[in-house]
Protein backbone atom coordinates (compact mmCIF):
# COMPACT_ATOMS: atom_id res chain seq x y z
CA UNK A 1 0.00 0.00 0.00
CA UNK A 2 1.29 3.36 -0.96
CA UNK A 3 1.75 6.77 1.73
CA UNK A 4 0.20 8.90 -0.40
CA UNK A 5 0.63 11.42 2.59
CA UNK A 6 3.55 11.23 0.65
CA UNK A 7 3.49 12.96 -1.82
CA UNK A 8 3.95 16.62 -2.69
CA UNK A 9 3.74 17.11 -6.32
CA UNK A 10 2.28 15.05 -8.91
CA UNK A 11 3.23 15.08 -12.84
CA UNK A 12 0.29 15.33 -15.43
CA UNK A 13 0.51 14.22 -18.56
CA UNK A 14 -1.58 16.25 -21.36
CA UNK A 15 -3.24 14.36 -23.96
CA UNK A 16 -2.02 11.21 -22.77
CA UNK A 17 -4.34 7.96 -23.05
CA UNK A 18 -5.35 7.41 -20.02
CA UNK A 19 -5.98 3.50 -20.26
CA UNK A 20 -2.29 3.14 -21.08
CA UNK A 21 -0.89 4.85 -18.12
CA UNK A 22 0.41 3.04 -15.51
CA UNK A 23 3.38 3.55 -12.82
CA UNK A 24 7.00 3.21 -12.83
CA UNK A 25 10.12 4.14 -10.96
CA UNK A 26 12.41 7.29 -12.12
CA UNK A 27 16.07 7.60 -11.40
CA UNK A 28 16.04 4.85 -8.62
CA UNK A 29 14.63 7.63 -5.99
CA UNK A 30 11.13 7.95 -7.41
CA UNK A 31 7.94 5.73 -7.95
CA UNK A 32 5.69 7.35 -10.04
CA UNK A 33 2.08 6.06 -9.03
CA UNK A 34 -1.69 6.59 -10.15
CA UNK A 35 -3.14 9.23 -8.60
CA UNK A 36 -5.97 10.90 -10.62
CA UNK A 37 -5.74 8.66 -14.31
CA UNK A 38 -8.74 11.14 -15.49
CA UNK A 39 -6.17 13.81 -15.75
CA UNK A 40 -3.04 11.42 -16.99
CA UNK A 41 -1.74 12.12 -13.67
CA UNK A 42 1.40 10.07 -11.59
CA UNK A 43 2.22 10.72 -7.65
CA UNK A 44 5.66 11.28 -7.02
CA UNK A 45 6.42 9.15 -3.98
CA UNK A 46 10.12 8.29 -2.55
CA UNK A 47 11.10 5.15 -2.81
CA UNK A 48 12.54 4.66 0.48
CA UNK A 49 10.56 5.24 3.68
CA UNK A 50 12.41 8.48 4.98
CA UNK A 51 13.37 9.95 2.16
CA UNK A 52 12.35 13.62 1.99
CA UNK A 53 9.47 14.17 -0.35
CA UNK A 54 9.73 15.33 -3.71
CA UNK A 55 10.90 19.09 -4.50
CA UNK A 56 9.20 21.14 -7.06
CA UNK A 57 12.88 20.83 -8.89
CA UNK A 58 12.70 17.40 -7.98
CA UNK A 59 9.45 17.72 -10.16
CA UNK A 60 9.90 19.83 -13.09
CA UNK A 61 12.89 17.53 -14.05
CA UNK A 62 10.68 14.48 -14.15
CA UNK A 63 8.51 16.34 -15.62
CA UNK A 64 10.94 17.32 -18.38
CA UNK A 65 12.29 14.01 -18.80
CA UNK A 66 8.57 12.88 -19.55
CA UNK A 67 8.29 15.71 -22.08
CA UNK A 68 11.20 14.88 -23.99
CA UNK A 69 10.24 11.12 -24.58
CA UNK A 70 6.83 11.98 -25.28
CA UNK A 71 7.62 15.06 -27.04
CA UNK A 72 4.06 16.25 -25.26
CA UNK A 73 3.32 19.44 -22.70
CA UNK A 74 3.85 17.62 -19.59
CA UNK A 75 2.97 19.83 -16.28
CA UNK A 76 3.45 19.71 -12.58
CA UNK A 77 0.81 19.89 -10.16
CA UNK A 78 0.92 20.20 -6.40
CA UNK A 79 -1.11 17.60 -4.02
CA UNK A 80 -3.53 18.32 -1.43
CA UNK A 81 -1.32 18.19 1.27
CA UNK A 82 1.33 20.61 -0.07
CA UNK A 83 0.25 23.91 1.52
CA UNK A 84 2.06 27.29 0.59
CA UNK A 85 2.44 26.33 -3.29
CA UNK A 86 3.39 29.62 -4.91
CA UNK A 87 2.73 30.69 -8.30
CA UNK A 88 4.69 32.94 -10.20
CA UNK A 89 2.31 34.50 -12.37
CA UNK A 90 -0.02 36.86 -10.96
CA UNK A 91 -3.48 37.76 -12.52
CA UNK A 92 -5.15 41.51 -12.99
CA UNK A 93 -7.39 40.52 -10.30
CA UNK A 94 -5.33 39.50 -7.55
CA UNK A 95 -6.34 36.01 -5.90
CA UNK A 96 -4.77 35.04 -2.58
CA UNK A 97 -4.53 31.42 -0.68
CA UNK A 98 -4.16 27.88 -1.48
CA UNK A 99 -7.18 28.02 -3.95
CA UNK A 100 -5.25 30.43 -5.66
CA UNK A 101 -2.22 27.64 -6.50
CA UNK A 102 -4.75 25.39 -7.51
CA UNK A 103 -6.49 28.00 -9.74
CA UNK A 104 -3.12 28.60 -11.40
CA UNK A 105 -1.81 25.30 -12.35
CA UNK A 106 -5.32 23.90 -13.12
CA UNK A 107 -5.21 26.50 -16.09
CA UNK A 108 -1.82 26.24 -16.72
CA UNK A 109 -2.28 22.39 -17.14
CA UNK A 110 -5.68 23.26 -19.10
CA UNK A 111 -3.16 24.91 -21.74
CA UNK A 112 -0.83 21.99 -22.02
CA UNK A 113 -3.69 20.32 -22.78
CA UNK A 114 -4.85 22.63 -25.87
CA UNK A 115 -1.13 22.14 -26.88
CA UNK A 116 -1.06 18.48 -26.74
CA UNK A 117 -4.27 18.36 -28.77
CA UNK A 118 -3.01 20.87 -31.59
CA UNK A 119 0.73 18.66 -31.99
CA UNK A 120 -0.90 15.30 -32.02
CA UNK A 121 -5.28 15.48 -32.69
CA UNK A 122 -5.28 12.27 -30.38
CA UNK A 123 -4.12 10.31 -27.64
CA UNK A 124 -0.41 9.13 -27.44
CA UNK A 125 0.97 6.23 -25.33
CA UNK A 126 3.73 6.27 -22.02
CA UNK A 127 6.17 4.26 -24.16
CA UNK A 128 8.36 2.99 -20.61
CA UNK A 129 7.86 -0.81 -20.80
CA UNK A 130 7.10 -1.43 -24.64
CA UNK A 131 9.74 -3.99 -25.60
CA UNK A 132 8.44 -4.03 -28.98
CA UNK A 133 8.20 -0.34 -28.62
CA UNK A 134 11.93 -0.50 -27.96
CA UNK A 135 11.18 1.99 -24.68
CA UNK A 136 13.65 4.32 -23.34
CA UNK A 137 14.54 3.86 -19.92
CA UNK A 138 13.64 6.28 -17.33
CA UNK A 139 17.11 6.42 -14.69
CA UNK A 140 16.94 9.86 -16.65
CA UNK A 141 19.55 11.19 -14.68
CA UNK A 142 22.47 8.10 -15.97
CA UNK A 143 20.58 8.60 -19.32
CA UNK A 144 20.62 12.62 -19.79
CA UNK A 145 23.93 13.38 -17.98
CA UNK A 146 25.77 16.24 -18.97
CA UNK A 147 22.68 17.12 -21.09
CA UNK A 148 19.85 17.79 -18.60
CA UNK A 149 19.62 21.50 -19.48
CA UNK A 150 18.62 20.59 -23.28
CA UNK A 151 15.91 18.16 -21.75
CA UNK A 152 14.49 21.56 -20.44
CA UNK A 153 14.88 23.30 -23.23
CA UNK A 154 13.36 20.64 -25.23
CA UNK A 155 10.99 20.23 -22.69
CA UNK A 156 10.03 23.69 -22.94
CA UNK A 157 9.54 23.36 -27.19
CA UNK A 158 6.47 21.04 -25.91
CA UNK A 159 4.43 22.83 -24.08
CA UNK A 160 3.84 26.12 -26.95
CA UNK A 161 1.08 25.73 -28.64
CA UNK A 162 2.14 27.77 -31.41
CA UNK A 163 4.69 26.70 -34.43
CA UNK A 164 6.45 29.65 -34.36
CA UNK A 165 7.71 30.10 -30.86
CA UNK A 166 8.01 26.08 -30.71
CA UNK A 167 10.82 26.13 -33.17
CA UNK A 168 12.88 29.19 -31.81
CA UNK A 169 12.86 27.36 -28.14
CA UNK A 170 13.93 23.94 -30.59
CA UNK A 171 16.37 26.01 -32.14
CA UNK A 172 18.15 26.83 -29.21
CA UNK A 173 18.88 23.07 -28.62
CA UNK A 174 20.95 23.16 -31.88
CA UNK A 175 22.86 26.21 -30.77
CA UNK A 176 23.63 24.80 -27.68
CA UNK A 177 24.72 21.88 -29.39
CA UNK A 178 27.42 23.75 -31.49
CA UNK A 179 28.20 26.36 -28.83
CA UNK A 180 27.66 28.90 -32.22
CA UNK A 181 24.33 29.44 -34.10
CA UNK A 182 23.61 26.10 -34.54
CA UNK A 183 24.59 25.58 -38.17
CA UNK A 184 27.54 23.53 -37.57
CA UNK A 185 25.44 20.57 -35.78
CA UNK A 186 22.50 21.12 -38.25
CA UNK A 187 24.91 20.62 -41.46
CA UNK A 188 26.71 17.46 -39.96
CA UNK A 189 24.02 15.67 -38.72
CA UNK A 190 21.14 16.37 -41.50
CA UNK A 191 21.91 13.16 -43.57
CA UNK A 192 21.67 11.02 -40.50
CA UNK A 193 18.14 12.26 -40.02
CA UNK A 194 16.86 9.19 -42.98
CA UNK A 195 18.25 6.38 -40.35
CA UNK A 196 18.45 7.54 -36.25
CA UNK A 197 16.68 5.75 -34.02
CA UNK A 198 13.89 8.01 -32.01
CA UNK A 199 12.05 4.99 -31.36
CA UNK A 200 8.37 4.62 -31.33
CA UNK A 201 5.78 6.68 -29.90
CA UNK A 202 2.19 5.80 -30.52
CA UNK A 203 -0.57 7.82 -31.48
CA UNK A 204 -3.97 6.72 -31.44
CA UNK A 205 -7.17 7.95 -33.02
CA UNK A 206 -9.75 8.38 -30.44
CA UNK A 207 -12.00 5.28 -30.16
CA UNK A 208 -9.69 3.59 -32.74
CA UNK A 209 -6.89 2.16 -31.33
CA UNK A 210 -5.58 -0.59 -34.02
CA UNK A 211 -4.97 2.58 -35.86
CA UNK A 212 -2.26 3.92 -34.42
CA UNK A 213 0.76 5.60 -35.51
CA UNK A 214 4.61 6.32 -34.74
CA UNK A 215 5.10 10.39 -34.24
CA UNK A 216 8.78 10.33 -35.19
CA UNK A 217 8.09 8.14 -38.24
CA UNK A 218 5.60 11.33 -39.01
CA UNK A 219 8.06 13.71 -37.86
CA UNK A 220 11.10 12.26 -40.02
CA UNK A 221 8.76 11.52 -43.26
CA UNK A 222 7.89 15.54 -43.14
CA UNK A 223 11.77 16.53 -42.17
CA UNK A 224 12.74 13.78 -45.49
CA UNK A 225 9.92 15.68 -48.18
CA UNK A 226 10.97 19.15 -46.60
CA UNK A 227 14.56 18.80 -47.11
CA UNK A 228 13.69 16.73 -50.62
CA UNK A 229 12.11 20.40 -51.66
CA UNK A 230 15.15 22.31 -50.60
CA UNK A 231 17.72 20.75 -52.48
CA UNK A 232 15.14 20.15 -55.49
CA UNK A 233 13.65 23.85 -55.86
CA UNK A 234 16.35 25.49 -54.09
CA UNK A 235 19.50 23.69 -54.81
CA UNK A 236 20.71 23.50 -51.67
CA UNK A 237 23.04 21.49 -49.71
CA UNK A 238 23.21 20.58 -46.30
CA UNK A 239 25.24 23.46 -45.13
CA UNK A 240 22.33 25.70 -47.38
CA UNK A 241 19.80 23.93 -45.67
CA UNK A 242 21.42 24.96 -42.25
CA UNK A 243 21.44 28.32 -42.97
CA UNK A 244 17.75 28.16 -44.24
CA UNK A 245 17.20 27.17 -40.57
CA UNK A 246 19.40 29.58 -39.10
CA UNK A 247 17.46 32.54 -41.25
CA UNK A 248 14.19 31.29 -40.47
CA UNK A 249 15.22 31.40 -36.42
CA UNK A 250 16.64 35.32 -37.21
CA UNK A 251 13.46 35.60 -38.74
CA UNK A 252 11.47 35.10 -35.39
CA UNK A 253 14.06 36.03 -32.93
CA UNK A 254 15.15 39.78 -34.33
CA UNK A 255 13.03 42.40 -35.43
CA UNK A 256 15.69 43.99 -38.07
CA UNK A 257 15.44 42.87 -41.60
CA UNK A 258 13.40 39.84 -42.81
CA UNK A 259 11.53 39.65 -40.08
CA UNK A 260 8.09 37.48 -40.01
CA UNK A 261 5.32 39.75 -38.74
CA UNK A 262 2.33 37.42 -39.31
CA UNK A 263 1.09 34.98 -37.12
CA UNK A 264 -1.03 32.89 -39.51
CA UNK A 265 -0.50 32.47 -43.79
CA UNK A 266 3.02 32.22 -45.60
CA UNK A 267 5.02 33.21 -42.67
CA UNK A 268 3.61 30.30 -40.66
CA UNK A 269 3.92 27.88 -43.14
CA UNK A 270 6.99 27.86 -43.72
CA UNK A 271 8.55 27.42 -40.56
CA UNK A 272 6.24 24.89 -40.24
CA UNK A 273 7.35 23.01 -43.01
CA UNK A 274 11.27 22.70 -41.19
CA UNK A 275 10.20 22.39 -37.47
CA UNK A 276 10.28 18.29 -38.12
CA UNK A 277 13.59 18.81 -39.45
CA UNK A 278 15.06 21.16 -36.10
CA UNK A 279 12.58 19.01 -34.08
CA UNK A 280 14.58 15.51 -34.70
CA UNK A 281 18.03 17.24 -34.96
CA UNK A 282 17.11 18.56 -31.57
CA UNK A 283 16.53 14.66 -30.20
CA UNK A 284 19.86 13.67 -31.67
CA UNK A 285 21.37 16.36 -30.23
CA UNK A 286 19.68 15.00 -26.69
CA UNK A 287 20.24 11.30 -27.55
CA UNK A 288 22.30 10.73 -29.62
Amino acid sequence: MEDWSRASWFVVFAGIADAYLWGFDVDRRWRLRHGNPARGSLAILPMRRRAARASLEDAVWIADCLAFDHDAPVGVSPSASNRGTRFPHQPVISLSGHDAADWYFDNLLGAFAVAAEIRFGASYCVRYGLEEDRAPGTDFSTRFAGREALVSLYAMACRQADVMTEFLCLYRILEAADQGNGTSFAAAHLDSLAKHDFGVLRVIPHGRPDEWRNAFDVYRQRALDEMDRLRGARALTPEGIASHLSGLRNSLAHGRTATRVADFGPDVEEVAAALPIVKLLARMAIEP
